[in-house]
């Protein structure tokens, strides 16, 4: 049996002929031809998750592992609005995703039909964005466009968006497929200047590092990748040359500066020209640290070379300097480029950098032996308990930034939403990598975040190596740890959102085993028993911290380190 709608059959073989293997549906019936003709394709896994919202950061989850595409279909109106997220986060972060929107046939909205908005259009800042008439476009433009959308995907890992216009009837079956797929449809154009480009920049940056005997390089987000590393890990090795690497790098291993955050507050509003780079090259995805926007920002080097990962302009300027170049080069071009040129040994950057962070990291130690059980303390104690060869999701918010505090063991994968830094999906997007992964995915999370994304739990697909960490501060701490909110009238209401609300009711309706501590000696024995199997199911710790505590912890922390430049 087969979907009698032929565009239906078309665009799910066109996908499945270009390696999609992997949709999440949401259930509803304008799209009810895709969902009859991918569901009768064999090794195309389909994955229903009936919040949309939260089944396109499944999607993101599972893509963001396996690094191919992953297909979204959901129904008409509303339920398209509902994908934007995760496709926004999937475009910032370079995530393959392909948004399959189901929409009433044109002209529907003026005639007041149900459940029918304006969907033209409405991905294209964050999307490759098409239109399909399903019933009007011969066979052969169908298929083009498929695979058309399907390239732009591969292209630069960046999400595509075709929004399909089907008519009544939608849910005809048929003994056998009624149209011949045309092959190879899609013809895409040549990019002839691209090598030329490509070399151009290389000997820009070549100039450049040949004046500059003080070389920065900073690795935000970042895919686990050994000749990535390998290369880091030889430039860390250089005198003129400082890694810094967050722990969503994954570069926990190259010799890298880890939490160059208490570094860089150490020596705080002064002028010490030891540690200033004269080039910046950042890696990767979005960076985490605002202190190191503000340092450079401040005393700016020379030069900044932005690479993106897939190699083609981005350009960001993150610390507002002179006009950058537009490079046009892959990460390990840009990295070949530096570990050709000859090292600079007339130089004490390198070991300036390594000594402040040798005594801030002998600071914190001290000073994390004497704290109070608080969200710095407990996620000092997550970061040693993590299993090895774990796949560890943080959420955002204060998880990721207290995350960078501690060195990440090397068997760790570290993930997390920083392509936009929202906390609307955090834990969908977990719950989406440990289903396509062997290790144990652990999500670390704020009660804020996993209280905004609870529908998660809302899905028959949830990994048994599973589980969820929710650090509980009864409100949306960061903003006590911000310069600004804890000052204004209301704070409480208006910005930390503060409640009594803790998951274990939601654990016990969606079945999965829950642990509770608020004791810095439950913690220990909470944390042994909760990584062992539970019977197929996922799990839940929720740890119960005090919020005014952790606040006073943090910016305490801050201001031990500062006068001992």
């Amino acid at each position: 049996m087969i979907s009698a709608n032929k565009s239906g059959q078309l665009i799910a073989e066109t996908c499945h002929l270009k390696g999609i293997r992997k949709v999440v549906f949401s259930p509803g019936s304008r799209s009810a031809p895709l969902v009859i003709a991918f569901s009768q394709i064999a090794d195309i896994e389909c994955i229903v998750v009936p919040d949309e919202r939260s089944a396109g950061y499944y999607a993101l989850g599972i893509a963001q592992q396996l690094q191919e595409t992953v297909a979204v279909v959901c129904t008409s109106g509303t339920a398209t609005l509902n994908l934007l997220p995760a496709c926004c986060e999937a475009y910032y972060q370079e995530v393959p995703l392909l948004f399959l929107t189901a929409d009433r046939p044109e002209g529907a909205v003026m005639e007041g039909e149900n459940q029918s908005i304006y969907q033209v259009g409405l991905f294209g800042n964050f999307a490759f964005d098409m239109e399909l008439e399903a019933d009007k476009e011969p066979a052969a433009e169908i298929v083009r466009k498929v695979e058309k959308a399907i390239f732009k995907v591969h292209e630069n890992n960046f999400p595509s968006r075709l929004n399909i216009h089907f008519k009544e009837p939608l849910y005809e079956i048929a003994e056998s497929a009624s149209t011949k797929l045309p092959k190879n449809i899609f013809k895409p154009e040549a990019v002839g200047n691209s090598t030329k480009l490509r070399i151009a920049s290389q000997q820009l940056m070549a100039e450049e590092l040949a004046k500059s005997s003080c070389k920065l390089i900073i690795v935000g987000l970042h895919r686990p990748d050994k000749n990535f590393t390998d290369q880091i890990k030889t430039l860390a090795m250089r005198k003129d040359v400082v890694v810094l690497a967050e722990s969503v790098s994954n570069c926990s291993s190259v010799g890298a500066i880890l939490d160059y955050d208490s570094c860089l507050a150490a020596f705080e509003n002064t002028e010490d020209v030891r540690f200033f780079p004269d080039i910046v090259i950042t890696l990767g995805n979005q960076i985490i640290s605002k202190r190191i926007r503000q340092f450079l920002r401040t005393f700016q080097p020379a030069y900044h070379w932005d690479i993106a990962s897939s190699g083609e302009i981005r350009g960001r300027n993150y610390f507002h300097l002179s006009p950058t170049p537009s490079p046009i080069m892959r990460e390990e071009e840009a990295l070949e480029c530096l570990l050709e040129m000859r090292e600079k040994e007339n130089t004490d950057f390198k070991t300036s950098w390594h000594n402040l962070s040798a005594k801030v990291e002998q600071q914190k130690s001290d000073y994390l032996q004497e704290a109070p059980y608080s969200d710095f303390t407990v996620l000092q104690k997550l970061v040693s308990s993590f299993p090895q060869g774990s796949h560890i999701q943080y959420g955002n918010s204060t998880p990721v930034r207290y995350s960078n505090f501690f060195p990440h063991d090397i068997s760790l994968t570290v993930n997390a939403n920083r392509g936009t830094s929202g906390i609307d999906g955090c834990v969908s997007t977990a719950a989406g990598a440990a289903h396509v992964t062997k290790e144990m995915t652990i999500c670390v999370v704020g009660d804020v975040s996993f209280l905004y994304d609870s529908n998660a739990l809302w899905n028959n697909h949830l990994s048994p190596n599973f589980r969820i960490i929710i650090i509980n501060n009864s409100g949306g701490n960061i903003f006590r740890l911000m310069d600004g909110p804890a000052e204004m009238p209301d704070f409480e209401k208006f910005f930390e959102t503060k409640h009594t609300l803790t998951a274990k009711h939601l654990a016990t309706m969606f079945d999965i085993p829950y642990y509770f501590c608020d004791q810095p000696e439950h913690l220990d024995e909470a944390l042994a028993d909760f990584y062992l199997p539970k019977k197929g199911r996922p799990a839940i710790l929720e740890i119960k911290t005090n919020n005014v505590i952790s606040a006073a912890v943090f910016k305490q922390y801050f201001k031990t380190i500062r006068p001992q430049l």
